[in-house]
């Protein structure tokens, strides 16, 4: 299939950087992102069909394809939605195994530039159903998917209740081609590439708790974690009392986490951002996300609430200028002599404003995607309303083992029981795991 003359346009450079990793190698699966939600009650097929079509045809990202014109990648519109899958595997003998390893065959296939987003229902008993998304990374980020399994839920309750679903809409791409422009365009794009080559112009070399160094890696290690909601709201209590976000907190821990293993005086974290400054753009459907370096002075000697505020404050000035494409300044930097690495560990907290709520059945989100990592990625992701959320650990295989990865999820964990029971003036060096650490960088 292609697209009719005249209709196709550039790719954003947020999809071209993430493209341009994947079109050498289209069987290589890491930049699809695969999620599902598990709903837990009796599910009506026919609306939710009726949601999947209604937000497809709002959200007109998920109905991209992107093709290559005189050797430029262009993208275009299907015009239509692509039908919700069904697939019954509740007669199985074990109905859940049996989704598990669809999803997991599905999530290797090879990447079709023409069909970029797809969705499957899965039945494995009567009262529980998984609605999977494959999502291309070039077209769909993770606030995106955000919205778009909110919007189902929210589509269908009211379908389910007679209500009127107008409200809420997603919006087009089109918000997010011309928000780019007007960026490209304006003051904010130069001052924004000046603060960043000033910011970084003096900077160490990144270095991960592994302190070795190694091709991205496809599919690396992942370990994970549940928090559980009550634990979840006592870090919230503790970011409060220090005058900061859950977020903050997170990537301080982080921060604190990698100094301490490193043993440097500043640390440089990759830091995702969803790169929707404007309120025009945050409900629009799209691949926006960019990733910057968190740049993080380090001394296990400051307090609790001294090294929490400087992380947030570091977040706040990094989110002010989150708009420059990491792809152009990686390159800027590499020209001007450094290696263009701009971090090794990275941290991404995904706390939504999540209503997975199917006319009242209750669903909760997973991730089946693979991993992909420089070096150490830790996710915080909420997973459901209620606030559970899950601590994901993906490691490079190259660089740390399986006893090592785990050893460090053990750490992390440990440091956040810590920080439960710290006061806002205990030191670091007193948060900091101990022996998990020291085998977790051992060899």
């Amino acid at each position: 299939m292609h697209a009719p003359h005249g209709e196709h346009f550039p790719l954003l450079p947020t999809q071209s950087r993430t493209w341009n990793a994947q079109i050498g190698d289209l069987t290589n699966p890491v930049f699809s992102v695969c999620d599902y939600l598990e709903i837990r009650g009796p599910v009506d097929l026919d609306l939710l069909r009726a949601a999947h079509l209604r937000v497809q045809r709002e959200a007109d990202a998920l109905r991209l394809g992107i093709i290559t014109v005189e050797g430029e990648h262009r993208q275009f519109v299907h015009p239509d939605p692509t039908p919700l899958q069904w697939v019954d595997l509740s007669a199985r003998r074990d109905p859940a195994a049996a989704a598990a390893a669809w999803m997991a065959e599905d999530v290797h296939r090879p990447v079709d530039p023409l069909k970029l987003c797809g969705a499957t229902v899965i039945k494995t008993a009567d009262d529980c159903f998984l609605l999977y998304w494959k999502v291309h990374h070039a077209v769909v980020d993770g606030w995106s998917l955000a919205l778009i399994l909110n919007r189902m839920a929210a589509v269908y309750s009211a379908l389910a209740q007679g209500r009127n679903h107008e409200q809420g809409m997603l919006q087009p791409f089109e918000r997010l081609r011309e928000n780019e422009a007007a960026y490209r365009e304006g003051k904010r794009f130069l001052s924004d590439r000046a603060h960043w080559h000033a910011k970084l112009a003096d900077r160490p070399e990144p270095v991960g708790p592994s302190r070795r160094r190694a091709k991205t890696a496809i599919a690396g290690r992942r370990t994970r974690h549940e928090l559980a909601p009550d634990r979840v709201a006592r870090l919230g209590k503790v970011a409060d009392g220090l005058g900061v976000t859950w977020s903050d907190l997170a990537i301080s821990a982080m921060a604190a986490y990698v100094g301490s293993t490193v043993r440097e005086s500043e640390v440089l974290l990759g830091l995702p951002t969803v790169g929707r400054l404007s309120p025009q753009v945050r409900n629009a459907v799209g691949m926006a996300m960019n990733i910057l370096p968190l740049r993080v002075p380090f001394d296990d000697g400051s307090s609790l609430v001294g090294h929490a505020r400087r992380v947030s404050r570091e977040v706040r000035e990094l989110l002010l200028h989150s708009r420059y494409p990491t792809a152009e300044l990686s390159r800027e930097i590499a020209e001007q002599g450094g290696s263009g690495r701009l971090w090794a560990a990275m941290v991404n907290v995904m706390q939504f404003d999540h209503r997975l709520d199917f006319a009242g059945v209750p669903a909760i989100q997973h991730t089946v995607s693979l991993p992909l990592t420089v070096d150490m990625t830790v996710y915080l992701i909420q997973i459901a309303s209620d606030g559970t959320m899950e601590l994901i650990l993906d490691t490079h295989p190259d660089l740390y083992s399986a006893p090592e990865s785990e050893a460090h999820l053990a750490g992390l964990l440990s440091m956040f029981d810590a920080i439960e029971k710290a006061g806002p003036h205990t030191p670091l060096h007193a948060l900091c795991p101990g022996p998990e650490r020291s085998r977790a960088s051992a060899g």
